[in-house]
């Protein structure tokens, strides 16, 4: 509730913004078993104002660190650094939120332009001639 009230006089949003875009994420990490360099591609399934999630196949544990860099069609966006805050282990589809740790100002003006970016062009691409007045 205080969350609520204390957005009617900031002007924010009580609730995280979330912006539903494919974009192509590299994740990398250090397994803690083994000691080895992990590093995948997947594409994220949301991009929030300081976090992602991301579909991976292989899902680092909760807690550990983990570079992201996201790309749009193979352009960089930005890498930072993100600590897990959850993992899905769907066998269908398997996921991993990241929290970011570093350059969230970045972060919030780049990733979330890019994500927007990216609904936008989709919707043009996909639904232009069936919204189209």
């Amino acid at each position: 509730m205080a969350n609520v009230l204390n957005s009617a006089f900031t002007g924010k949003s009580a609730i995280p913004r979330r912006v539903l875009a494919n974009l192509r994420a590299q994740v990398s990490w250090v397994d803690n078993s083994s000691g080895e360099r992990i590093s995948l591609f997947g594409t994220t399934e949301n991009v929030g104002e300081t976090s992602a999630l991301i579909n991976l196949e292989v899902l680092p544990t909760v807690g550990a660190d983990v570079n992201l860099s996201l790309f749009d069609d193979d352009k960089p966006i930005i890498e930072t650094l993100t600590t897990v805050i959850r993992v899905e282990r769907d066998p269908g589809k398997p996921q991993v939120a990241l929290s970011v740790v570093k350059n969230l100002k970045k972060w919030q003006e780049d990733a979330l332009t890019a994500a927007q970016n990216w609904v936008s062009r989709n919707l043009r691409l996909n639904y232009e001639e069936e919204w189209a007045n």
